[in-house]
């Protein structure tokens, strides 16, 4: 149904801003107020013109976008016509009004009157507001309140524009199968389309020949499965170096020990046999002849099994050279001696050390 837009009024705004500043008001809706007299809402109403009866029977509940499904109940004897209508608190404030030139209501006298309508306000968190028994409460459906709905026809379905009515399950059925039909249809005619392109692909490549050429031999038309083949060479192909129609391969290369891999470590190379080298500039470690150890920057991973060293003479004394000499090699470290004969190590800048292991 058409949402009523309501007025809210002055006293009813003030009332409702107050409560949001935790003032002790209660904001529920106590009563209703009808009127048949033409009058037009103003914020400044502070009473419903031509008022004849008030009805305390009401129900509410909001169902979103500030809107509160109300509903109104009258089982007097009473008949009446109604063109506008108020919302009074529990004190008696006017909160809001609604008002329009045709009749909204009619009652007769021999009849319970209910009415449901829907009411939108204009700002505000209508969360707020409270009403009274929901016993009675019809409200329309929303994605967050269960209601009343308006079942939707086959055409209505079938347009998927509405987002109020609700299609039936008939409706639903007939309006599944209609899409699977057209989109069968569809897809029946992608699938010959694809079929027929394949079939004239085929007939193309049939009619093709492949043929082999440089190291790759093998070959022939396309009416029948053909290998394409490419030889490799070994290590000893390798080693010889004549061959001119064989592939090399890194096993090749391994065989023929012509492999190497050099890691992105600076210093460091890690050979196809196994062999590992790495290398540096090391200080000494010490200010004076004698003993030290020098750790490798990465371990063997079993042994080293070798390491030449080149002492590195930047201030070119000649005091004396230093020469660093083994003691000892392990996988993590090498055990060394520097040696000078004024005993001092009076040259700058360490040594130049290679090392090699497995």
């Amino acid at each position: 149904m058409t949402s009523l837009t309501l007025m809210i009024t002055r006293a009813g705004q003030a009332r409702f801003t107050a409560a949001q500043l935790d003032a002790d008001i209660n904001l529920g809706i106590a009563q209703v107020g009808l009127t048949d007299a033409p009058f037009v809402s103003a914020p400044t109403l502070e009473a419903l013109p031509g008022e004849f009866k008030r009805l305390a029977s009401i129900s509410g509940k909001q169902v979103g976008d500030n809107i509160v499904h109300m509903t109104i109940r009258d089982d007097s004897a009473d008949g009446y016509t109604a063109r506008g209508f108020g919302l009074f608190l529990a004190d008696g404030t006017l909160f809001a009004t609604y008002a329009q030139a045709d009749r909204l209501f009619e009652k007769s006298p021999r009849a319970t009157f209910l009415a449901a309508i829907d009411i939108a306000f204009p700002t505000g968190d209508v969360s707020e507001l409270r009403f009274g028994n929901t016993d009675f409460l019809n409200p329309p459906a929303t994605t967050a309140v269960k209601g009343v709905v308006e079942l939707a026809t086959q055409v209505e379905a079938d347009a998927g524009t509405d987002t109020r009515r609700v299609p039936p399950v008939s409706v639903m059925r007939a309006s599944i199968a209609s899409a699977i039909a057209t989109f069968s249809v569809a897809v029946d005619q992608r699938i010959a389309a694809v079929v027929a392109s394949i079939g004239q692909a085929l007939d193309g490549l049939a009619a093709r020949t492949v043929y082999g050429s440089g190291l790759v031999t093998g070959g022939g038309r396309n009416d029948a499965n053909r290998t394409l083949t490419v030889a490799a060479a070994s290590g000893a192909d390798v080693r010889a170096g004549g061959a001119s129609n064989l592939a090399v391969t890194p096993l090749a290369l391994a065989d023929a020990r012509m492999l190497y891999v050099v890691e992105s470590r600076a210093g460091y190379r890690a050979l196809s046999d196994g062999t590992i080298e790495q290398w540096g500039i090391a200080d000494y470690g010490r200010p004076s002849e004698g003993a030290f150890t020098f750790n490798f920057p990465t371990p063997f991973p079993n042994e080293c099994t070798g390491i030449f060293t080149m002492t590195r003479n930047l201030n070119q004394t000649d005091m004396g050279l230093t020469s660093v000499q083994e003691v000892g090699l392990f996988p993590d470290h090498a055990a060394l001696f520097a040696q000078n004969h004024n005993s001092a190590l009076s040259e700058s800048g360490g040594f130049r050390w290679r090392a090699w292991g497995r």
